[in-house]
């Protein structure tokens, strides 16, 4: 059985949100890393991040969430590891564990943490 990491990769553009969320789960002892699109967010992991969680916001510049998933998932392998989406539209993919709409309130992100990362 895999042990959960405590390790989150918050994949937002906005900001003022991702430091939010940045605050909030390193507050509840979560380390926390952070990209601000999906092509930052493929160099951490390429470099050996392996997040317990990622946090993708789907509408970025240079490199959206759908494409990141997909080469998440396919080039570097990490099929194993569960993403939320974090958006302010209806984000639909097979790979997408949960999704938290935009705004979305603490709580939910803790509940999201703790049942994705442990």
């Amino acid at each position: 059985m895999l042990v959960p990491s405590r390790i989150v990769l918050v994949v937002e553009d906005e900001t003022d949100l991702r430091e939010i969320i940045q605050d909030v789960l390193a507050g509840d002892g979560y380390l926390v890393t952070c990209a601000v699109d999906g092509a930052q967010a493929l160099e951490l992991l390429a470099g050996g991040l392996r997040p317990g969680l990622v946090l993708l916001d789907f509408h970025m510049p240079r490199l959206d969430g759908w494409a990141f998933l997909e080469r998440m998932r396919g080039e570097l392998g990490l099929g194993e590891v569960p993403v939320v989406a974090i958006s302010g539209s209806n984000v639909s993919h097979p790979s997408v564990a949960a999704v938290m709409r935009k705004p979305f309130d603490i709580s939910e992100l803790l509940e999201i943490a703790q049942r994705f990362a442990g």
